[in-house]
């Protein structure tokens, strides 16, 4: 599995999570799946960018924090060599103001919504307060195996 990784906010390298982190993370967050050809694209893009996706995409026009989009299976089975498995774009400025809020470093805010994108890519939901609990749960495990 191919991580790429885009800067598309300009986010300051300063306050990038770690690019290896961020592809172990990633790894770890999709299981089994992170063994298919195929690549995941994690894009860090700007408030006006993530709410033109989410118009354009999923019908709401509304700011959020992290948006992933599984990509149907190429050819004949899910492993189709080379084709892209999915893309994972994450809001900075929605990353900054969390991060804020909630009193750790953009770094890190950055690191825990690729993982949340990674882990809806590999099938977990949050549409319940049950289901983003476990989310939320497995996200911290993953970034404490990773970020050691």
């Amino acid at each position: 599995m191919k991580i790429n990784i885009f800067n598309n906010a300009r986010v300051a390298l300063k306050s990038m999570p770690d690019r290896k982190i961020l592809r172990k993370a990633v790894k770890t967050a999709l299981g089994d799946k992170a063994a298919l050809d195929g690549e995941i694209n994690i894009v860090f893009v700007t408030e006006d960018e993530i709410i033109r996706l989410n118009r354009l995409y999923l019908s709401k026009n509304t700011l959020t924090d992290v948006i992933a989009f599984n990509y149907p299976p190429a050819g004949p089975t899910a492993e189709g060599p080379g084709f892209p498995f999915g893309d994972i774009f994450v809001c900075a400025h929605s990353a900054k103001l969390q991060a804020g809020n909630i009193g750790h470093s953009l770094k890190a805010e950055l690191l825990i919504l690729t993982v949340h994108g990674a882990l809806h890519l590999a099938g977990m939901d949050d549409a319940t307060k049950k289901l983003r609990g476990e989310m939320d749960l497995r996200t911290r495990e993953i970034i404490a195996l990773c970020a050691d």
